[in-house]
């Protein structure tokens, strides 16, 4: 007989079955795609387009709560947005009761950008969900929308454990 490990009464690890994985999966994939679509058609990183997109979206907004909304690296969207000031697509200028802080907004330029690739992205959505009856596609979006609470329920007990102030931003449905 075989020498086996002793069972442990746990099930075998399955990777696939994980769902931080598998949206971790789906969105490395989708942004692999958007990254090849707006890079070659307008010339912009995904990054810049998330960002565009978030002032697009609040209109005017830190660094900060841009990183909040979007869920970002706060030092990635300042580097980001240092790249988009130089390139004309967004203009700093002092927060009204904050001397400390700027405030972001798009130009003219940025927003003619954020429409194209708005348009773009809006035709991007409709062949993701080609062949999806609109019940699913909005069943599969309501149940993101819920595992998304969720997730942001345990980040901030976590964080709240941990000591930390919670950083979650509420975000309106259709945020890009």
């Amino acid at each position: 007989m075989a020498d086996r490990e002793p069972s442990t009464g746990i099930e075998p690890y399955n990777l696939g079955g994980i769902t931080g994985f598998r949206i971790s999966r789906l969105s490395n994939r989708l942004m692999l795609w958007a990254a090849r679509v707006y890079g070659r058609e307008f010339g912009v990183s995904v990054l810049e387009w998330r960002i565009t997109a978030s002032l697009g979206l609040l209109g005017q907004a830190t660094a900060s709560e841009i990183a909040d909304l979007a869920v970002l690296d706060k030092s990635n969207v300042s580097r980001t947005v240092h790249r988009l000031l130089e390139r004309g697509f967004v203009e700093r200028s002092d927060h009204p009761d904050d001397s400390r802080k700027k405030v972001l907004s798009l130009t003219p330029e940025g927003r003619a950008l954020h429409e194209r690739i708005a348009r773009r992205s809006q035709e991007r959505e409709t062949l993701l969900f080609e062949g999806w009856s609109e019940a699913d596609r909005g069943k599969f979006l309501s149940l993101a929308e819920r595992l998304d609470a969720r997730a942001t329920e345990l980040v901030e007990r976590t964080q709240r454990r941990q000591g930390e102030a919670p950083t979650a931003v509420k975000v309106r449905s259709g945020a890009g």
